[in-house]
């Protein structure tokens, strides 16, 4: 299970595990579809609205409910899968309690400068445009319980350095849980 505040690298990290072949199933894509069948624009407010909602209606688990079964089926198949955007302790909770496996938790960690900065550099659709966005954004995180998850877990990787030596430590991890998992 992959965490981590916005801008942090668990996008780098879930590319660079694609790369590697092992599957990666994104809560946060779990709401952009969410927002397309609604017929919405993938803004920022969009994307924290509809997942509040979500968790309104569903609960605070309501994101990893809904993308269960798709890690069910992809955990048959391989002996790593990445569930990344993990928010809150109940969406932990829901797929320990569901699906059999060995779970860790990884968090990565950046400065809430350095953070902010890598958004604006990647532009990507949705991302805050000024930090007073960002820092609501922030909050809004904050509030569905991901300090908890960041706090409790088992893994944390530290991101203030280059890309290049970001994706090296990644490579380096998951050569070793693919050892000390997948044989």
């Amino acid at each position: 299970m992959l965490t981590g505040m916005p801008g942090a690298g668990k996008s780098v990290f879930a590319d660079v595990a694609r790369k590697k072949g092992i599957p990666v199933i994104s809560l946060g894509d779990v709401v952009r579809e969410e927002i397309i069948k609604r017929g919405l624009e993938p803004t920022l407010t969009n994307l924290l609205s509809v997942a509040n909602e979500l968790r309104r209606t569903l609960g605070k688990d309501a994101i990893a409910k809904l993308a269960i079964n798709k890690i069910m089926n992809t955990c048959l198949s391989s002996c790593i899968v990445i569930v990344d955007g993990i928010r809150n302790l109940e969406e932990v909770e829901i797929l320990e309690k569901n699906i059999e496996a060995h779970f860790t938790i990884l968090a990565i960690h950046a400065s809430p400068k350095t953070r902010f900065t890598r958004i604006v550099i990647r532009g990507r659709q949705g991302d805050p445009k000024s930090f007073e966005e960002f820092k609501k954004r922030d909050f809004e995180e904050l509030s569905w319980g991901i300090g908890n998850v960041i706090a409790l877990a088992d893994i944390i990787i530290v991101n203030e350095n280059t890309l290049e030596r970001f994706i090296t430590e990644i490579e380096n991890f998951l050569l070793k849980v693919t050892r000390d998992w997948c044989t």
